[in-house]
């Protein structure tokens, strides 16, 4: 069965005043063309939605059941009329939280140089639930860590582009008595971490003897969406936490703080994943190659 939203439109409006005259006067439209919407949505669904006196009108049990997913399903259709007007002139991305502090700083000023008028959205959440939306046309391009996203449970639905691939840096403030270990994992995993994204994906991608070593040691202590705000802690305290070498360098070079190598060898392998039915759009592809050129300045 099809989905006016013309007539669900106006019948959230009179869910929402109550009073039929005040939606008609809302929606600009006259008292009878509103009465005979809600009559023609009743009459293709047959259900009554309201219960109408003379003083007021009840919405029935019905009417509330459609009421909690009308106002989505109205934003959602909104969402897609604008998206498909912005076509080339929106691109949502969705990323781990260590890429979101980590390149695309770098990346957006290089694309703004040459895509100006392109607006960016970029978000944070979970890799499943990223992929869903990457699937279902909402989002153009996900930006995960590599062990992550190849462990996804859509993964044949996903095109994978790895993009970054750089030694992990344990890094901690000046004068930190870790420096006075033999830098191994298990003398590491003595402090209290702070790591932004560590994902179960991600840990169960590690080989076997590490991931359970992490697990006896409660590895990370401290599980924060946002990196920088993972650092700001290590600066301030003994907590520890891990950077890409890259981003560890500048920090070092300023005295801000001091690095190890993570044992074991773990890496900050970044992957850009697209729809595996769809060619990226040139957008997409731009930002891309924004990233790169980023990376190589």
């Amino acid at each position: 069965m099809s989905i006016d939203l013309v007539l669900i439109q106006r019948f959230e409006a009179v869910y929402r005043l109550g009073s039929f005259s005040r939606a008609a006067e809302e929606l600009l439209i006259t008292h009878s063309a509103l009465t005979k919407s809600i009559q023609t949505l009743e009459a293709k669904w047959d259900v009554r939605l309201f219960d109408r006196t003379t003083r007021s009108i009840i919405p029935t049990e019905a009417g509330r059941r459609l009421a909690l997913t009308a106002s989505d399903l109205l934003a959602h259709s909104e969402k897609v009329r604008a998206d498909a007007i912005a076509g080339e002139l929106q691109l949502n991305l969705i990323c781990g939280p260590a890429v979101i502090d980590t390149l695309m700083h770098g990346a957006l000023l290089e694309f703004r140089k040459t895509h100006p008028q392109v607006a960016v959205q970029i978000e944070t959440m979970p890799p499943d639930l990223a992929s869903d939306r990457l699937i279902r046309r909402q989002a153009h391009l996900l930006l995960f860590h590599s062990t992550t996203v190849e462990g996804l449970k859509n993964r044949s639905e996903l095109k994978l582009q790895k993009l970054v691939s750089e030694a992990y840096q344990v890094v901690f403030r000046p004068g930190h008595p870790i420096e006075e270990t033999d830098g191994s994992l298990s003398a590491i995993l003595a402090f209290d971490w702070a790591i932004a994204g560590f994902d179960s994906k991600f840990q169960n991608a590690l080989p076997f003897e590490q991931r359970e070593l992490l697990r006896r040691r409660g590895f990370p202590k401290y599980r924060i969406l946002n990196q920088s705000a993972c650092l700001e802690l290590a600066m301030r305290s003994d907590i520890v936490t891990m950077l890409p070498a890259s981003a560890a360098a500048p920090l070092v070079a300023k005295g801000a703080c001091r690095t190890l190598p993570f044992p074991g060898g773990a890496a900050f392998s970044i992957s850009a994943v697209t729809h595996a039915a769809q060619a990226p759009s040139q957008t997409v592809q731009a930002f891309l190659s924004a990233i790169t050129t980023s990376l190589a300045i």
